[in-house]
Order: C-alpha cells, then sequence, then structure tokens
C-alpha cells in the first residue's frame, strides 16, 4: 500500500506478477495493471520510505528486482535491476537518521 493509501501492490505467485490497484475514495479497488516481477515467485513486495521504489522479493529466482512507482498515477516500470540473493523472503526499509 502506498504511503497516501491511494495505491496497492500484490505479488501474484504463482503468475510471477504485481497486481496494481487504486483505492477508490468509497474504499473498493480499481485494477490497473498486472506487470512481470522479471523473477520466479515473488514473495514479498516492500516500498521505499518516499514510496519511490517497489522491491520485489523473488524466492525461486533467488534475487531482488526494483521498480519505478509514477508519482502520478501509481504505475510500474522495470529499473532493469536484479540483486542476486539467495531465496529472498522479507525486506525492511529503515530511514536515515
Amino acid at each position: 500500500m502506498s504511503n497516501d493509501g491511494k495505491q496497492l501492490y500484490v505479488a501474484n505467485r504463482l503468475h510471477n506478477s504485481i497486481a496494481h490497484f487504486t483505492v477508490l475514495a468509497d474504499g473498493s479497488l480499481s485494477h490497473q495493471e498486472d506487470i512481470w516481477t522479471r523473477g520466479d515467485y515473488p514473495r514479498t513486495l516492500t516500498l521505499d520510505n518516499q514510496g519511490q521504489w517497489l522491491y520485489v522479493m523473488n524466492q525461486r529466482s533467488d534475487n531482488i528486482t526494483r521498480f519505478s512507482v509514477a508519482p502520478k498515477d501509481g504505475k510500474l516500470t522495470f529499473a532493469s535491476d536484479y540483486t542476486p540473493v539467495g531465496s529472498p523472503s522479507q525486506m525492511v526499509i529503515s530511514a536515515q537518521p
């Protein structure tokens, strides 16, 4: 969920995709896009503190992929980043002091 509560991102493990929804004023969801994670079995999605980047932990392909988040509509664009890591399942981003 984006910091402003207007965008929702859901990992689809068996489809290897991210489902992107806009949260409407009444709380209902409007499907915006499905985007390929560039990995296998996306376990967890994490947004950075500014909401500019979405990180995907692809558990079976042993990598983390990164997507930029459009400020206007929340649409995702693959950032061409693959970070190899063994079976990632969680990520925490903390603010720097």
